[in-house]
């Protein structure tokens, strides 16, 4: 369930085990943050920085698990995945993805 006016969006997921709360704002053409909680004390914070009519960067982070950034441009996808447990980052993916139609 989701609503949104005037820039600002509240949705709402929810399952049997797990129900999540984000409410998005955006805070000028360029910029939109969205950060989420859960019912599982989980929080995490979306930024999502419009570089161009077709480009965009989104950067999420939650705390002690991960820093995540893609990059999207004219069906080009970059993504950088960083997982870590305090002080450790093990584990980085990186991947590189375009998006063909036959």
């Amino acid at each position: 369930m989701s609503y949104e006016k005037d820039g600002t969006g509240i949705e709402v997921e929810a399952s049997k085990d797990v129900q999540t709360f984000t409410l998005s704002r955006q805070l000028d053409e360029e910029n939109r943050v969205s950060p989420t909680l859960s019912n599982t004390g989980d929080i995490s914070v979306a930024w999502e920085h419009r570089i161009d009519d077709d480009k965009t960067v989104t950067t999420t982070f939650k705390p002690e698990e991960f820093l995540d950034i893609e990059f999207e441009e004219s069906g080009w996808n970059a993504n950088i995945f960083m997982p870590f447990d305090g002080k450790d980052i093990d584990g980085v993916s990186i991947s590189i993805k375009k998006d063909v139609t036959f």
